[in-house]
């Protein structure tokens, strides 16, 4: 039955965007926006950067995990490229969405709030860890989406986002993996029957930019 697998990993990313739908103000059926930053408000202010070198860490190890000789599901280039692909899938969905919804910031200092990019790039990063390696230990998953869960909470206590932001930036990011996880197979071997055994392109998105990179494989 395989479409049990592939609706087991759509649910999750579902619910999350549902609930961030309908948690904004432009909806307004849940009131949990405002409910949340008046706690954050409330409390302490949050002053870190912690979140800016967070939001890549499930990445960073998984790729440093297979340097190491751990063996994850691809080889460390092959981690690489899906890592390339992912990062791209996931800042041209987020920068997409940012424009096409302009949900202003709690702060009210843009109106570029809806998703959250780190929260989004955190969630992509945490799922390519578990997918690498959440079959030889589920605490590789549960470390990468503790650190994707702390990253969003971030953004939400430094009164940065919306926890609707969090919310959707959470499914974006996990969906950017699974569509990247979905195509590479496909993408890889159309690349190397185009270009020959030991080259592959991948695409690049930086700063509104397109682009591609082009890889010699050794």
């Amino acid at each position: 039955m395989a479409t049990k697998p592939v609706l087991r990993r759509v649910l999750v990313p579902a619910t999350l965007l549902t609930l961030a739908v309908l948690s904004t103000k432009k909806v307004g059926v849940l009131e949990t926006d405002a409910a949340v930053r008046a706690q954050v408000q409330a409390g302490p202010r949050i002053r870190t950067n912690i979140d800016d070198q967070l939001r890549h860490t499930p990445a960073y190890a998984s790729l440093g995990l297979s340097l190491l000789g751990v063996r994850g599901r691809h080889t460390t280039l092959n981690q690489a490229l899906l890592f390339g692909l992912t990062y791209t899938l996931n800042n041209t969905l987020t920068s997409h969405l940012k424009r096409l919804t302009r949900v202003e910031r709690p702060l009210g200092n843009s109106f570029d709030s809806f998703p959250s990019a780190h929260t989004s790039a955190a969630f992509s990063a945490a799922t390519l860890l578990h997918k690498e390696y959440g079959g030889r230990s589920i605490w590789y998953s549960v470390g990468g989406y503790t650190a994707a869960g702390v990253t969003g909470g971030l953004r939400i206590a430094k009164d940065n986002h919306w926890l609707s932001d969090v919310l959707a930036g959470a499914a974006v990011g996990i969906v950017s993996t699974e569509l990247a996880y979905w195509a590479y197979p496909w993408l890889h071997r159309q690349l190397v029957k185009g270009l020959g055994e030991r080259t592959i392109v991948v695409p690049s998105y930086v700063n509104g930019a397109a682009g591609a990179t082009v890889v010699w494989v050794l």
